[in-house]
């Protein structure tokens, strides 16, 4: 998978068996990102986030189909 600077980007995320589902990435590691919020947030366990309240969650590489980002208008 092509790793492009998407920080700080509302992302359209495609995981293995499931829908498109959109988040902004907030930071990226070796092994995959840390997301906040959009549709993809409310589907992960919240057991990978510091707080149950919170709509941050971690994102494995291993898990992501494809994604994109949304084309800029002008």
């Amino acid at each position: 998978m092509k790793r492009e600077p998407l920080l700080n980007r509302r992302v359209i995320f495609k995981l293995h068996g499931m829908d498109p589902l959109d988040s902004t990435i907030l930071k990226q590691d070796a092994t995959g990102y840390w997301i906040r919020g959009g549709t993809l947030a409310l589907q992960l366990e919240p057991s990978n986030c510091s707080r149950p309240e919170s709509d941050v969650r971690y994102l494995e590489f291993t898990r992501i189909e494809w994604l994109r980002a949304p084309r800029q208008r002008s």
